[in-house]
């Protein structure tokens, strides 16, 4: 922000301002009148530390009143200082610069011409009015003159301050650079998944009535076909009215994210609820896993996507290698990690960056790579990421993590 800036110069101002005029005073001993010079600084004192306190009470109020006050009364300090100290004589009445550049570069256009002519008003009235200066020349050796000794000092710390404030602008630049280039691919992100959203709502309409006509065929057949048929009819019945739960599910979770709600859920009961899922889908392929027993204390914010996002890795890894799949879980202080492994050919590190980011699929004409696009926006939405690294040995781990909710506590 630009009162962190304004804070931190000001400091650099005062401890400058304060080493000049002692170093003037007891190192060349010239007659300054300490007095009203102590308690300009002393103000200055004062208002960074009001500033300070602003900052703290108000993080995010950044204002252009506030800003312009804060160098109208720099440049008021300024004023009084080199009032006392020869007036426009002084050679550090340039300084007078380095708030007009200041807010040349905070400010609009109406608050930077108030300071100009405030500046102007100043230096005009200093040069018939101000406090005579010792000649600083009589305290130092022959071969340095001082009024070219004192436009040197001011030279340098003009540019360093100029410099520095220059480069802190470039810097917020670049940054304010990224950040709106991270956004925009956010935005697209998110225009993609409500593209696939509205797609998705509209297949699942589409589908509900020649669903429910394969449901009751499915059904009217099942008492008809010979006794060999049985058993595979029988997994058809099962596997349509898996059909028709997951379709009920995508209505359920549409109005749940309409509403932005969660629900709170352990660890381990997650995984299970994924694992149960998981054999449903794919009966034939085994996931190797430990006991997530230890998980239970752990609470996770979850909706019926994170199901989703977990089972989409895991039917990723099934196909990749459905000899291999192995589901790990730990946590550390803040943050729950769920990995997926798998033993497969592995892929390329352009295409792991590139995976929950872009609609990719590795799967040829079988995938339509919308299934890591999801996953990736499920897990944002719930303050989680997700990302992928190579197995060594050959195959791929894709990572999610997520923050911890709270941890379950019990007393005796």
């Amino acid at each position: 922000m630009r009162q962190n800036y304004l804070f931190y110069l000001r400091c650099l101002a005062i401890l400058g301002q304060s080493i000049t005029i002692g170093l003037v005073h007891f190192f060349l001993q010239l007659s300054l009148p300490l007095f009203p010079l102590i308690l300009t600084l002393s103000v200055l004192v004062a208002a960074n530390i009001h500033l300070a306190y602003y900052l703290k009470t108000h993080p995010n109020k950044d204002t252009d009143d506030f800003i312009a006050i804060q160098l109208t009364i720099d440049m008021l300090a300024l004023a009084t200082l080199l009032y006392f100290t020869g007036g426009a004589q002084n050679p550090f009445i340039f300084l007078f610069l380095l708030p007009l550049v200041i807010g040349a570069a905070m400010l609009p256009v109406g608050y930077t011409m108030a300071l100009f002519l405030l500046s102007v008003f100043l230096f005009t009235r200093l040069m018939f009015d101000y406090v005579p200066l010792e000649n600083i020349s009589q305290k130092l050796p022959l071969a340095i003159n001082g009024y070219v000794l004192a436009m040197w000092i001011c030279f340098v710390l003009s540019a360093v301050l100029i410099v520095s404030f220059i480069a802190y602008l470039a810097y917020q630049v670049k940054h304010s650079q990224q950040k709106m280039a991270k956004i925009q691919e956010i935005q697209h992100r998110q225009e993609q998944i409500l593209a696939l959203g509205t797609l998705a709502a509209g297949t699942a309409h589409e589908l509900g009535t020649p669903l429910a006509t394969i449901t009751v065929l499915a059904h009217e057949l099942k008492s008809e076909v010979a006794e060999p048929l049985k058993p595979d009819m029988e997994l058809l019945c099962q596997q349509v009215n898996q059909c028709k739960q997951i379709l009920t599910q995508m209505t359920q979770r549409i109005e749940q994210a309409k509403n932005q709600q969660f629900d709170l859920l352990s660890l381990s009961k997650l995984l299970e609820l994924v694992l149960d899922k998981f054999q449903l889908l794919r009966p034939t392929i085994q996931i190797k896993h430990a006991d997530f027993g230890g998980l239970t204390d752990i609470l996770v914010a979850t909706d019926a996507t994170l199901e989703q996002a977990i089972l989409n890795l895991l039917n990723n890894a099934a196909d990749a290698s459905p000899d291999y799949v192995e589901l790990t879980a730990y946590i550390d202080s803040s943050r729950v990690y769920i990995n997926v492994i798998d033993k497969g050919l592995g892929m390329s590190d352009e295409i792991l960056t590139s995976l929950g980011q872009n609609r990719i699929s590795t799967k040829g004409q079988q995938g339509m790579g919308i299934g890591l696009l999801l996953a990736n926006a499920t897990l944002e939405r719930l303050g989680g990421e997700m990302n992928f690294t190579h197995r060594q040995g050959g195959g791929v781990v894709a990572q999610i993590v997520l923050p911890i909710y709270q941890r379950v506590i019990h007393l005796g």
